[in-house]
This record gives structure tokens, sequence and C-alpha cells, in this order.
């Protein structure tokens, strides 16, 4: 059987993108991304919050043209990021799970701006 791994997510953003430029001149962006889910009667709600990271032309879209509280729709893939931190002097392995993002479309619409402007940015 195939293997797949593919990530359609939309929500908004919880900051403004932080985006950095390798040695090499790629952009790097990384986002925080809340995505609410609803009880049946619509009456209460909890926020899921996910970490996603762009690079190169969707960084630089992002950079452009996404802030806080804007309103996405991310197409990617899960990556598993592996790490170690001090922990009363010893090294301990720890992971994450991040989106890496394919494409981002601009969902909300701004007085100034329209999905149009914004358009659609795939890496």
């Amino acid at each position: 059987m195939p293997e797949l791994n593919k990530v359609l997510i939309a929500g908004r953003l919880t900051e403004d993108p932080a985006i950095k430029y390798t040695v090499d001149g790629i952009a790097v962006a990384n986002l925080k991304l809340a995505v609410n889910h609803y009880t049946k009667d619509k009456q209460e709600s909890e926020a899921s919050f996910f970490d996603i990271i762009a690079f190169g032309k969707a960084a630089q879209f992002i950079e452009q043209n996404i802030k806080k509280a804007d309103h996405i729709l991310i197409d990617g893939r899960l990556r598993q990021v592996k790490y170690t931190v001090k922990v009363d002097g010893e090294e301990k392995a720890r992971s994450r799970v991040e989106i890496v993002v394919n494409s981002v479309f601009p969902i909300s619409l701004h007085a100034d701006k329209t999905i149009e402007d914004k358009g659609t940015i795939e890496y």
C-alpha cells in the first residue's frame, strides 16, 4: 500500500508570521495556527494549535500578505522534528510535529484586500 502524508487545515493565525532568511537567501516563515472545534450544538468550542513552516516563495508570499488573525487554508504535509533539551543537567530527547506548507490560500478579506489581490502560492 502506498504511503500518504497530506494535511489540509484552515484556521486563524495567533501571531504575525516570523520570517527569517537562510545564508543562501531562502525565506523561511514560521506560523502558529489556531483551529476551533465546536460541540454538536455549537455552544462550546475548544482550540487546537499547530506549528506551521513555509519555505521559499510560499514564505515570501506569507511575509507580504499574511498577518495575525488572518484566516488561511494550508495544504501541506506533516514533519517530525527531533531535538534534545537539558533537564537537570541531563540531555533528554524530544520531538514535535509541524506542518510544512505546500500551498497557502488566504480566506479572510480585509477592506483593502481581496483574495484576487493576495492570490495563491505553491512551494
